[in-house]
């Protein structure tokens, strides 16, 4: 049947290789995905000074192949903006003026207490936990923004 039933449809809305960003003050969860809509943990960045961390995330993208960055927005419950998410925002800014690559933003609330969960259900020791949190909440933001179905707020 060589009929056209309009475009493929399946799991990943938004094609395309990105890196995740679970963005913090002390550590930014870092994660991969492939142009098959996979995610990989890739191990956190602990933060040392802001040209230092992009410099950094600029290499995560480039030995990737990415075409763009997610990072996760920690809105407040009602939707209201917060303090750590204007920090995520201007970090997200410097971000694409340094990589040259857009940054979309994807709603985060929950994402470290839904890691927390799983670890704790699968008695992940609290030790391991710790050390993966970051990157595991980065894969769960950008695991939402692939599947979301739209590219999400181009924040940068």
């Amino acid at each position: 049947d060589s009929e056209f039933h309009g475009p493929p449809t399946g799991p990943l809305a938004v094609p395309g290789t990105y890196v995740g960003l679970d963005f913090g003050r002390n550590r930014i969860g870092v994660a991969v995905s492939t142009a098959l809509g996979t995610v990989h943990p890739r191990p956190r960045l602990d933060r040392t000074t802001e040209e230092a961390d992009l410099s950094a995330l600029k290499a995560v993208a480039e030995e990737a192949g990415a075409d763009a960055f997610v990072v996760g927005l920690p809105h407040h419950m009602d939707g209201r903006t917060s303090g750590m998410e204007q920090e995520a925002r201007a970090f997200a800014a410097e971000l694409a003026r340094t990589s040259g690559l857009p940054v979309y933003g994807s709603d985060e609330r929950l994402t470290t207490e839904a890691v927390e969960t799983v670890f704790r259900n699968r008695q992940v020791h609290w030790r391991k936990a710790k050390e993966r949190r970051d990157s595991a909440a980065a894969c769960m933001v950008l695991q939402d923004f692939l599947h979301a179905g739209v590219k999400g707020e181009r924040i940068a």
